[in-house]
């Protein structure tokens, strides 16, 4: 993984970015942290994430973002969510790659999911 990976964790606790942060940070991914999809914040996130983990609790009853700013980010959703129906898509392939996990989680098998999804891009460059 290059220095240009980076991984956006939009989670109210901190816990999952310190862990992130500490095994995957020496690797040359930087981690950043928004608390909530509310606002602009998600938007502003600099730089553009290659990986996106979602704590359902932090999605305040929205679902995943789909628009054109989250297009082809792949995605880790921790927790439970409802999402809609694939045919609310116009185009099924621009739909990232996903990854769920239930709480509790083992960090080991999540950095694993994020390195996974990490990979194929890298690879594109």
């Amino acid at each position: 993984m290059s220095k240009q990976e980076c991984v956006l964790v939009v989670d109210e606790i901190s816990d999952t970015t310190a862990v992130l942060q500490a095994v995957l940070e020496p690797r040359g991914v930087a981690v950043n942290r928004i608390r909530n999809l509310g606002g602009s914040a998600a938007g502003n996130a600099a730089p553009r994430p290659s990986v996106v983990v979602l704590d359902a609790e932090s999605l305040s009853g929205s679902t995943p973002p789909f628009g054109d700013d989250w297009k082809n980010i792949p995605q880790v959703i921790i927790g439970t969510i409802h999402v809609a129906e694939m045919a609310t898509i116009d185009d099924p392939s621009a739909v990232p790659l996903r990854r769920y996990f239930q709480k509790p989680f083992q960090f080991a098998e999540l950095v694993q999911a994020i390195e996974s999804l990490i990979a194929p891009s890298a690879a594109l460059r």
